[in-house]
């Protein structure tokens, strides 16, 4: 089953119970709902924002219930919870409607589980930044398959280094670097055993390089020589000719 038909059933299946339901009726208590997501370990910071849009008449009984769920489902599951927490206290605040808002967490809830089950038949082992880095990665449109790719090339790397190339693929896959130009990159870091964490951080400076009219390729051919010649992720500037703040906010010239 698609994880667009599961997202879809589980609105229609929300949005039906809003539709059927009498005023003033609501799926289940939504307080024990809540009661049940804060024991779990839902922070009640969360819990009380949501209950506080009920008690202001902005979110519906039936509508707390269908935003708090996927969070409590998520705890159960042992999910990490701050991401989707965020993203909950985010949309409330920007009045986004409660239903959008439900939809987006249970996209996030799809994305972990599809990472849990990728991270744990290719590794047989489950890292948080790992399982996040895959769930955030395909909740804003980076495909499945590239995670899939990565994992059946690089599955045997230590537990950092394999974090930091998941990491890699989230981020720039987000940025919309071609997979295979972040392959390159990971790779040569792998042969050279130069792919230390900060790499992660190259993604700023992929974003920087194009502002200069620096294209993709150009980048992850510098990149690469960087990680052959053992340098910091600061180093790609150089390679690229241009100069910039490095990685902690402190202006330097490379």
């Amino acid at each position: 089953m698609s994880k667009h038909f599961k997202t879809l059933t589980a609105l229609f299946c929300l949005l039906g119970v809003l539709l059927l339901l009498p005023a003033g009726a609501h799926c289940g208590d939504a307080s024990d709902v809540a009661r049940r997501a804060e024991k779990c370990g839902v922070s009640a910071k969360t819990v009380e924002l949501v209950r506080a849009r009920v008690d202001a008449g902005s979110v519906s009984e039936a509508q707390a219930d269908g935003l708090l769920s996927p969070l409590l489902d998520a705890c159960v599951e042992r999910f990490p919870l701050d991401p989707m927490q965020d993203k909950l206290a985010e949309g409330l605040a920007k009045h986004v409607p409660a239903l959008v808002i439900t939809r987006a967490l249970l996209e996030r809830l799809e994305g972990y589980r599809f990472a849990r089950e990728l991270l744990l038949t290719s590794t047989g082992t489950l890292d948080s930044e790992a399982l996040v880095a895959v769930a955030e990665g395909v909740g804003e449109g980076v495909p499945r398959d590239d995670f899939k790719r990565y994992v059946s090339r690089f599955a045997n790397l230590s537990p950092e280094a394999f974090r930091t190339g998941v990491i890699m693929t989230s981020l720039q896959g987000q940025a919309g670097f071609d997979f295979g130009l972040t392959s390159q990159v990971v790779e040569a870091g792998i042969k050279n055993r130069s792919l230390s964490p900060q790499w992660r951080y190259l993604v700023r400076i992929i974003l920087a390089a194009r502002r200069r009219g620096i294209d993709d390729p150009a980048i992850a051919a510098a990149a690469v020589a960087v990680l052959e010649e053992g340098g910091p992720v600061s180093s790609v500037m150089a390679k690229l000719g241009f100069t910039g703040r490095n990685l902690s906010g402190r202006t330097e010239s490379e």
